[in-house]
């Protein structure tokens, strides 16, 4: 059974769970109550998963002001999606999973979960055929020297060896609308 077909099932479950129990709800606390209950939690839902998706957002701008990866706090703004969608999902179960979702521990777990199912995949979906498709080469590179080469072919050196001639137009100057080549 494929992902899709798996989330779907879900939703479907869910779905009719959540019409028995609104229904059991109505009957318990009236018509009006309970829709004020679902209204209200869509509303305070979008406001936490705006507030931990800001928090994680501003986690993600530290690693990669850090130069660190950003793996897992991506998976975690895909866990936020989740419990977004389900807060505005109409129900009482699937608000319960958003804030089991939206708490820290739980979200944690769920990071990690999903990041260990996705690290086990390749683009294509295919469990484990990324590693064996692929041959790794190690080596090393070189900058080769400065040698005469085909003229139809331009060499430009690296930018710390380009030194600027005395008077050219520096960049950023004003009327300065062209690029520079080397010769």
């Amino acid at each position: 059974m494929n992902v899709v077909t798996k989330i779907l099932l879900f939703l479907g479950v869910l779905l009719s769970s959540e019409i028995y129990l609104i229904g059991q709800v109505m009957d318990a606390l009236g018509v009006l109550v309970t829709l004020l209950i679902l209204v209200t939690t869509v509303v305070l839902g979008g406001r936490l998963v705006k507030l931990a998706g800001m928090v994680t957002l501003r986690n993600m701008a530290g690693k990669l002001q850090a130069g660190g990866p950003i793996g897992l706090e991506l998976v975690e703004g895909g866990v936020l999606l989740a419990a977004g969608f389900l807060f505005v999902f109409p129900g009482f179960l699937s608000d319960i999973l958003a804030v089991l979702l939206l708490l820290p521990p739980v979200r944690r777990l769920a990071v990690m979960w999903l990041a260990g199912a996705l690290s086990q995949r390749d683009l294509s979906g295919h469990a484990g055929s990324a590693r064996a498709e692929y041959t790794i080469i190690h080596g090393e590179a070189r900058q080769e020297a400065d040698v005469p080469a085909d003229p139809s072919v331009l060499r430009l050196p690296s930018p710390d060896a380009r030194q600027d001639p005395v008077g050219a137009d520096r960049p950023g100057q004003e009327g300065d609308d062209h690029r520079r080549t080397s010769r």
